[in-house]
C-alpha cells in the first residue's frame, strides 16, 4: 500500500473514531462472540443487554433488525468469557456489570485522547495529546508489527 492510500485509510479511520455510535447486527455480534442469536435475544428479553432502535424498523414488520452498540458487543464478550470460565449466566452478568465503569473509562480515554494517527514504518503512531505541566509536548503511542507498543514524548508541531 502506497503512502497516499495509507493517508486515505488513516483519514477515514480518524473520521470513524469521531462517531459515537457504532451499530452491529445480531449476526455480527453472534459470529464475533460465539453467542447464538437465540441466546442474544434471550439475554435482551431478560434485560441483560439492550439493542438500539434501528432506523430500518418498520411498524409493518412483526420483527425488527436488532442492532447493538460497540459497548454492548464488549459486554456480550465479557459475559460469555465468564460463562466459559464456569459462571452461571446471572453471575456472569453481575460480574460484567460490576466492571462496566472500566469499559466506560476506556471508551472515554480513546475518544478524548486519540487526536491523530500517522502511518510509520511497519505500523502507526497515535497522538495521545499533551501532558499537564509539559507545554509544547505530546505523548505518542508507537505501535509497530512484532514489537511492544512504545510511549514517547516529543515536540508537538
Amino acid at each position: 500500500m502506497d503512502s497516499a492510500q495509507n493517508n486515505i485509510y488513516v483519514d477515514r479511520f480518524k473520521d470513524i473514531l469521531k462517531h459515537e455510535h457504532f451499530l452491529l447486527g445480531i449476526g455480527e455480534i453472534s459470529k464475533a462472540t460465539g453467542v447464538s442469536q437465540r441466546q442474544l435475544r434471550y439475554w435482551e428479553e431478560k434485560g441483560y443487554i439492550k439493542s438500539e432502535e434501528s432506523k430500518d424498523d418498520s411498524k409493518k414488520c412483526d420483527h425488527r433488525h436488532r442492532k447493538y452498540s460497540h459497548f454492548t458487543f464488549l459486554k456480550v464478550s465479557m459475559i460469555q468469557s465468564f460463562i466459559n470460565d464456569g459462571y452461571t449466566l446471572n453471575a456472569a452478568v453481575q460480574k460484567t456489570d460490576a466492571h462496566s465503569l472500566l469499559s466506560k473509562a476506556v471508551k472515554q480515554f480513546l475518544k478524548e485522547r486519540i487526536l491523530d494517527v500517522t502511518v510509520v514504518q511497519n505500523g502507526y503512531e497515535l497522538d495521545l495529546g499533551s501532558i499537564d505541566g509539559v507545554p509544547g509536548k505530546h505523548v505518542y503511542a508507537v505501535i509497530q508489527k512484532n514489537a511492544n507498543t512504545k510511549l514517547i514524548l516529543k515536540d508537538f508541531v
